[in-house]
Formats: structure tokens, sequence, C-alpha cells
């Protein structure tokens, strides 16, 4: 009898039908919720649109805030600020009004002397401290050099500084001066940088208190006959440690109105700059040589001064000595009131302009350090400043790193390190492995050591390194490699101040492009 064959059972083709069935279902159902719930082509790209929206804030834009108390230029304080920012896709707030922002550009400062009351446009400066990344045009305690009384009485040990006099305070030390130099003429200058005259001795206001006198320097050197002053743009990113750059296209010349000579002490137009000035371009001097090529006036200048026998390169060292010698006078209060104000040096940065005059013998006098120097032409004559004001004001914001986004941002978030990253930084490679400085940082030749520098130094190492890879058209003044080997200058300085000079002049020994 033959066996009988296998039969598959009911309940296995039951199951095998059940679960096909479940499949076509679940996929006739997502068919079907396809068809109902498919969003057309106009929400597909409202999706598209949010998505984009997100991304975009995500991505901080930056923000810059204008503030003019006092409106005097009527073609406009900002304008070639707000062409530069708009070049660099800033975007423009009002913090006055409550927006958030990022680098403030001030004409004024918003920083008032202790007891005074700050203006209402600079609430949000005084009342909010300042965020990290928050950068203002102006350090607390600037009057010290942009009042010309202060900067006189403060510098007046230096060969560049005219002797001044602040009344009354100095009246004994003018009538012991007059006694000595009874030839001397004096011009009278009101405190607060307005108004310039000769007086006459017997004119001399002993007791007022908004006024000083300063020597007149009566053979001053001539262009086409004018008296002249000499505008040098400086850029200030630090104090303690002090940074100092000057910016190197050109300089800003201006012409008194009328010829020097007859001179006539009753005429402030022969020997002051004031309104109805000339600029360089309109000289007879100038005008041939910049209408045809398009040189920098200031190249034009050190040819004139080169053909009359002086050492160019001398003369631009003693400019800058001076500038250099100034603002480091001007250190201790800045930093002092700085504090005061509970903020950090990290937040802040100053363009100054540096006016000096030259007697006969080319020997410079700096008649005063301007904090907001006017970087808009004021009038139609003056438009040809325009591309040097641009050039110098796009040269600033990259070198205080906010060019860009990624500038900007980098100096408080870890991209930091693909522009100065510790292997940037470190010096002294034979110290260091001489002296084991990874294991004890308590040999003196350790002090520029990575692991021995502690956190405020190696973020100002950044600073400096981030400078110097951005200075463009700026030539950094200070540190320099002619102050290094003074034991004696050292000494007397702080010691952020001693810990820069040596980390320069470290990088100095190993690359000549720092010195």
């Amino acid at each position: 009898m033959s066996p009988k064959k296998s039969q598959p059972s009911t309940k296995s083709s039951e199951n095998w039908i059940f679960i096909i069935l479940v499949g076509i279902i679940v996929i006739l159902i997502a068919i079907i919720c396809g068809c109902i719930f498919k969003p057309d082509d106009h929400e597909e790209a409202n999706v598209q649109i949010a998505e984009k929206s997100t991304n975009v804030e995500e991505y901080k834009t930056l923000r810059y805030w204008t503030v003019v108390v006092d409106v005097w230029n009527e073609k406009g304080h900002f304008r070639t600020m707000e062409r530069v920012c708009d070049s660099l896709q800033y975007k423009f707030v009002n913090a006055s009004n409550g927006d958030d922002w990022d680098l403030l550009w001030t004409i004024d400062s918003p920083f008032y002397l202790p007891g005074e009351q700050s203006h209402p446009l600079y609430a949000d400066v005084d009342r909010h401290p300042l965020r990290l990344e928050q950068k203002v045009n102006h350090f607390p305690g600037m009057e010290i050099l942009s009042t010309k009384a202060y900067m006189n009485r403060n510098n007046a040990h230096l060969e560049y500084i005219l002797p001044s006099f602040i009344l009354p305070k100095d009246k004994k030390k003018l009538q012991e001066f007059m006694h000595k130099n009874p030839d001397a003429k004096l011009v009278e200058k009101n405190i607060f940088n307005r108004g310039v005259s000769i007086v006459d001795k017997s004119d001399i206001i002993y007791d007022d208190s908004d006024t000083f006198y300063q020597q007149f320097m009566n053979k001053p050197f001539l262009i086409d006959g004018h008296a002249f002053d000499f505008g040098v743009f400086v850029l200030i990113t630090s104090f303690d440690p002090v940074r100092i750059y000057r910016f190197g296209t050109d300089v800003l010349f201006r012409f008194c109105k009328e010829k020097y000579y007859p001179f006539d002490a009753k005429n402030p137009d022969k020997y002051v700059v004031q309104e109805g000035m000339h600029p360089p371009f309109t000289m007879p001097t100038f005008e041939n040589v910049y209408k045809r090529f398009q040189f920098p006036i200031i190249k034009h200048f050190e040819k004139i001064i080169a053909e009359k026998g002086f050492d160019v390169k001398k003369f631009w060292n003693r400019i800058d000595d001076a500038i250099v010698k100034i603002v480091r006078n001007s250190e201790p209060y800045i930093t002092k009131i700085t504090k005061d104000y509970n903020y950090s040096t990290h937040h802040f940065y100053e363009l100054v302009r540096f006016d000096f005059i030259f007697d006969e013998n080319l020997s410079p006098y700096v008649m005063e350090v301007n904090m907001s120097p006017n970087i808009t032409p004021v009038r139609k004559i003056d438009e040809e400043y325009s591309k040097i004001y641009e050039q110098l004001m796009f040269n600033l914001v990259k070198m205080i790193g906010a060019g860009s986004y990624f500038e900007f941002m980098s100096r408080f978030n870890d991209s930091d390190v693909m522009i100065a990253n510790k292997k940037n930084l470190a010096v002294d490679i034979h110290s260091c492995l001489k002296f084991n400085c990874h294991r004890s940082c308590e040999h003196i030749n350790c002090k520029l050591c990575l692991p021995c520098i502690n956190e405020e130094n190696i973020f100002q190492m950044r600073e400096a390194f981030r400078e110097h890879l951005y200075q463009g058209n700026f030539r950094r003044l200070y540190p320099a490699k002619k102050f290094y080997f003074d034991e004696k200058f050292l000494s007397k300085l702080t010691e952020k101040n001693k810990f820069s000079l040596k980390w320069f002049e470290g990088k100095c020994l190993e690359d000549e492009n720092w010195c």
C-alpha cells in the first residue's frame, strides 16, 4: 500500500492569505493618504521658505550703530562709515531705540567723567554691561589726549610740545616764561579746542579757567608761501598692553587761507587753519602732479623735503616717536578710567588724528590730537579725500577683526584657531626646551613659553597676531624693534606691557616682518 501524500494545513494557508491582504490594504491606504494630504506646489514652496528663514536666523547678522549728538556736517557725518559697513553687509540699527548692536561708531564719547551725566542717546552703553563681542570706537578717558590743554600739560616735557600754560594754575610759570623770553608771542586757545589768536602780553587774563596760552611758532615751514598743518591718522587697538598703528596711504594737509608773509598778527587766516582753508590739490606745488599722476600728496611732500636737503626717514622717525610717546603717556589715566567703568579694554579701539606743524627746520610740533577726526568731507572741494577716508575705514574695520562675520565672531568661538592658533603664538623654542618649561615655569626664561602664559596674555597674543595679518595700509608703530632692548624703559611698564614687548621681540627674532 503506497504512503499518503502530505497536504498543506488549512490554517497555514489562511495565515498567508491574511498577511497578503493586510499588505495590500496598507499600500492602498498609503496611496490614498498621499493623494489626499500631498501638499501642492505652493505649500511645498512655503515649507522651503520656512526652512531657509530658519537658517538665516541661525546665521547672525552683524549690526552697526552710529551716534552724533551735535550735528554740524550737513552732508552727513557717517557717509563713509555707512558705505564701508554696507559693503561688508552690516545692518544699521539704532540702539537708542532698543536695537541690538555689535559695532558702535560715535562722534562724541559715550563715557563721561565721574559725576557727570551721560547723554540719553548712550543709555544702552551705560545701562548694560557690554557683551564680549561688542566694540566701541572710543576708550573711556580719552579726554587726556583729545583736550588740547590736558594733552599739552601731560606731555610738556617732550620736545614735540611748545611751552603751554593752563590758567590760573600755571600763572607763575607763565610769568617766569615771559620774563625769560620777552620777545615770545603767545597764542590764546580755548581749553575745549575752539578759537585761536595771538594776544598781547597786556591782554592775558590770568584768572580765566577756560583759556590756556601757548608759545607761537613764528617761523613755520611754508609751501607756496602758506603755513599748513599735517594730519596723521593713528589707530590705537589696545591699552595695557599698548598697540599703535599709523595709516600709511596718505595724510591730511590743510593750508591757511592767506600767505604767511607779510605777517599780520591780527589776521588769523595767515597762521590758523580755519574756515576757507585750502586742500593740497588746489596748491600750485601739488596740483599738476596730483591731477596728472594721482600720486598720494604725502609722496610729493617727501620729494619736496628731500630736494631741500631733509632726511625723509628721520622726518618720519620723529613723527612716529612723538605719536608713540604721547599715546603711551596717556595710558595710565585711560586704563584707570576704563577699570572705573568696570570694563575690559577688549571692548574699545580709537582712531585719532595727530595734527602737526613744522618750523623752518622741519622740526615737528603736535598741536592737538583729534579724538573724532572727520572722515566725511564737509565741502565739495574736499571730496577728493573720500577715497582716502573709505580706504582708511575699510582698513580699520579689518584691523579690529570686524571685516566679516567670520572675522568678528571667530574671536569668541573655536574658529579662531583658523586665524591664530597656539602654533602661531609660540616663540623662543630654545629657552622652552633648555629649561624644561613644560615642567616648571619658575625660570625667568620660561615666561614666553605657552605652558607658562595666562589666559589674558594668550588673548592679547591672538589679537596682536590677528592685527599683524590684517594691518593692510596701517603700519605698526608700537611695539616696534627700536623699543625692545632698553631694560630701564621696560622697568617702568606694567606687566602686560612688559610681556607684550618681549613677545613681539620673540616674533621679530623669528621673522623680520614683525620688526
